[in-house]
């Protein structure tokens, strides 16, 4: 069986991050030229709230000083934590409106950043079930690059948004960062069950690269997480109603070290 080795992942992960974290600040102060005042105009707004998520969880769990336990809230919150993305989904108070039909509408505004000129393309449509939001980045003028797709049924039951970073490059002319797409997909079952992914999935030919947090939050606040690199589980963490807690590292889909935690 080949050994992944762990270490070598975790530090490749982390260099991923550091690198994209880059371009999300610097796609965070694009978005937020402009957009001192912003409008809603006639869309619905995503209605997934991480919060409700989180208040599921029991008071066990948040308030154990176990350093597992609290690793435990931390990853759920960073799997959970969308509003880098969901802020650049509101359109400024100076948006032109370029497309409106019953259903739908489409919204540009233009900023200039670092030397180049920005044009936004925001949409949104719905149908019977869903609503549908797109985000495209045209650079001075280029190719329009998708940047956000999302949808969520209309019900709350589920939704996904998920992130293109082929717009980079147009402004870097690397392709670091080609065909890197980060996603959220959730659902919310009749029991009141969350079930929530994160996915992080680099498809470029030369360099394959994705890793997955996978959350479950039951309506009685126990669930699990679990943290999956390169199609291997790296951890795991499950907790009861009550907040007790195990946790097991792997390596090469070997166990490499477990243990538990008391609720508080």
């Amino acid at each position: 069986m080949f050994n992944i080795n762990l270490n070598v992942l975790v530090m490749k992960a982390k260099m991923h991050v550091k690198g994209l974290a880059g371009i999300l600040m610097i796609s965070l102060i694009l978005f937020g030229c402009g957009k001192d005042e912003v409008v809603n105009p006639e869309f619905q707004k995503l209605t997934f709230d991480e919060q409700e998520v989180l208040d599921k969880l029991p008071a066990g769990l948040l308030n154990s000083n176990d350093e597992h336990a609290e690793e435990c809230i931390s990853m759920i919150e960073e799997a959970l934590d969308m509003s880098q993305f969901i802020d650049n989904m509101d359109v400024p108070s100076g948006a032109e409106k370029v497309a409106k039909k019953s259903s739908s509408g489409t919204w540009k505004w233009s900023v200039t950043a670092q030397g180049y000129s920005y044009t936004f393309y925001w949409t949104y449509s719905e149908d019977a079930s869903k609503h549908y939001w797109t985000m495209e980045i045209q650079v001075d003028g280029g190719i329009r690059y998708p940047y956000i797709q999302a949808w969520e049924y209309k019900d709350g039951s589920g939704g996904e948004v998920k992130y293109n970073f082929n717009w980079t490059t147009a402004v870097y002319g690397s392709v670091e960062y080609e065909d890197i797409f980060w996603t959220y997909t959730w659902t919310l079952d009749a029991s009141g069950n969350y079930h929530f992914t994160m996915t992080w999935d680099a498809e470029d030919e030369m360099e394959e690269f994705y890793l997955t947090y996978e959350v479950v939050v039951n309506d009685d606040g126990s669930g699990y997480i679990e943290y999956w690199l390169m199609g291997y589980l790296v951890y795991e963490m499950q907790w009861d109603a009550l907040g007790n807690g195990t946790w097991t590292y792997y390596s090469g889909g070997e166990e490499l070290m477990s243990g538990s935690w008391t609720a508080a």
